[in-house]
């Protein structure tokens, strides 16, 4: 098996007043990240096409307040990581947490307060127990996660981020059954419906897993949950 090191986390941060940006950062780094720092969303939106990211503070201008749901759409279209609102919109919390975001906080902001919400996203999307990004060589198979690629000899399948994700999950518990909550425990993020999305991502990897005539088998059982089982 071959694993990549780990690397520190990488955070973008949106924040458009530079004071509020130099405290926002401070923060960041304070949780252990490494700070990209831009000043608006269509700004962030270029730069996620162009990188992943683990985390993404967005400090909410009051320009763009009405469209708050909007960008949170946009961004959540670009990235999976967890997504911290720092907002000064009165009554706006339900309305972002419902639209995607993770975590919310009131702007203006108490440090320890926004640094306890990106640890608190962090913990939340906390990886398995192989890196998402890894490469993992077993019986044969490569798992290229760089590309998000399995590859079985000649054969390949390739994979979303979200199906990605789900595959190494599956993949770092081998022979073992794991819920929908033992998923999203292990960090797999999804939306209010989280247990049925479980299910349909687990069909879609079935999809493409079958073809391959893998030493493993995406196998369910009612009560139990979702299990890769290799070949003895």
């Amino acid at each position: 098996m071959v694993a990549s090191h780990k690397t520190p986390c990488q955070a973008l941060l949106i924040e458009p007043d530079e004071a509020y940006r130099a405290a926002m950062a401070a923060c960041i780094r304070l949780a252990g990240c490494v700070v990209h720092q831009t000043r608006t969303p269509a700004l962030a939106l270029r730069t996620l096409d162009r990188k992943r990211f683990d985390l993404v503070v967005w400090g909410v201008g009051a320009d763009v307040l009405g469209r708050r749901s909007e960008i949170i759409s946009e961004l959540r279209l670009r990235t999976d990581a967890p997504l911290v609102l720092v907002d000064a919109g009165p009554g706006a919390a339900q309305t972002d947490l419902e639209a995607g975001a993770d975590q919310w906080v009131t702007k203006p902001f108490v440090p320890g307060a926004l640094l306890g919400s990106i640890r608190a996203a962090l913990r939340r999307a906390a990886s398995p127990n192989i890196s998402f990004g890894a490469r993992l060589e077993i019986r044969g198979m490569v798992l290229d996660g760089e590309r998000r690629i399995l590859s079985l000899g000649h054969r390949q399948a390739a994979f979303t981020r979200q199906e990605w994700e789900l595959m190494v999950i599956l993949v770092s518990h081998p022979n073992h059954y794991l819920g929908a909550r033992d998923v999203l425990r292990l960090g797999w993020r999804a939306g209010e419906h989280g247990a049925e999305q479980v299910r349909i991502y687990v069909r879609r990897l079935r999809i493409k897993l079958e073809p391959m005539d893998l030493p493993c088998r995406l196998v369910s059982k009612h009560g139990l949950g979702y299990c890769l089982s290799f070949d003895e």
